[in-house]
């Protein structure tokens, strides 16, 4: 549904993309990730056809967004990270505002600005000036200008900024709902929404990709992947330490006093497989109780950090 063929745009001298390739499917949703200045919103921008590449073509469901910009903003619904309005609106009038900006009048758009009012849960503010909204709140108004035409697109940068814990849920729930008809740009800097939302996530630095996969799979790059703790009562401390030092699959890096009576074990398998099943296995073979265990999964501000900083370890062992 969407597509960046080698889509570069320049500022004068300056390239804030770079030859960038993309493909986003109907039912995926695509995490864009990336520092400040990474090219994300001139990228998105041109997505939506505010913005012309300076070279390579964009199409949206098959639309060009040089030769038909208008088509291609038909389709798209999109939520910048200022979302703008007009202040002295209520929530009911400028929804409906945007409903007839869209092209919608009389019972479609009061159908249209009911679905999204009830979907995104705005019947408590709806006679509400814009301005006396909270933060989130205002965002949730964003969020439901984007989504009133029932857009086969959806950009969003930063959807759950501002919002509490518990709208947050609301709106990753929504998300997951909504992709299975659309296709789905998130641009956040927030990375526990990459993992409780996308499907993928595209990590850019200075315009170009530099990681393009599931959330999984760059949680595997990750120095703390697969590292495995373990919390042994005290008096088997000795027994445990020894056959955690035998086995040549894992290398045990940190033992330390947790409570008065237990010590927690701190080790990494030497492949990246997990040795969880073998460590368990053998622990019991020897009758040593096991009070806890966990295995990091891996942090995705880690993978971030080494690829788009100037530190490249992970970015050169990973080549």
């Amino acid at each position: 549904m969407i597509t960046l063929q080698n889509v570069t745009r320049k500022f004068g001298s300056f390239t804030a993309v770079d030859n960038l390739s993309i493909t986003v499917s109907k039912g995926e949703v695509l995490g864009f990730l990336g520092p400040n200045g990474a090219g994300k919103t001139t990228t998105m921008r041109m997505i939506s056809g505010f913005l012309m590449p300076s070279a390579g073509e964009i199409t949206v469901c098959g639309y060009d967004t040089v030769k038909d910009p208008v088509e291609v903003k038909k389709h798209i619904g999109y939520m910048p990270e200022v979302a703008s309005s007009y202040n002295d609106m209520t929530v009911l009038s400028f929804l409906s505002f945007i409903a007839q900006a869209r092209g919608l009048f009389g019972s479609e758009e009061e159908k249209a600005v009911a679905r999204v009012v009830d979907t995104i849960s705005l019947n408590n503010v709806l006679y509400q000036p814009i301005e006396t909204l909270s933060k989130g709140y205002k965002r949730r108004v964003g969020l439901a200008q984007a989504l009133v035409h029932d857009p086969d697109v959806l950009i969003l940068d930063e959807p759950t900024e501002g919002l509490d814990p518990n709208q947050k849920r609301d709106i990753r729930t929504l998300i997951r709902r909504l992709r299975e008809n659309k296709a789905i740009i998130i641009s956040t800097h927030v990375l526990e929404e990459v993992e409780a939302m996308c499907s993928r996530a595209v990590i850019i630095d200075k315009g170009k990709i530099v990681l393009d996969d599931t959330p999984r799979a760059l949680l595997s790059l990750s120095d703390t992947h697969q590292t495995l703790f373990f919390l042994i009562p005290d008096y088997q401390k000795e027994r445990a330490e020894t056959i955690f030092n035998e086995m040549p699959q894992i290398v045990l890096t940190d033992v330390h006093q947790e409570s008065e009576d237990a010590f927690l074990f701190t080790m990494q398998p030497r492949e990246r497989e997990s040795a969880t099943a073998d460590i368990v296995e053998a622990l019991r073979r020897q009758d040593v109780k096991i009070l806890d265990m966990f295995v990091e999964k891996g942090r995705l501000e880690e993978v971030f950090y080494a690829f788009t900083s100037s530190d490249r370890n992970i970015k050169e062992n990973a080549k």
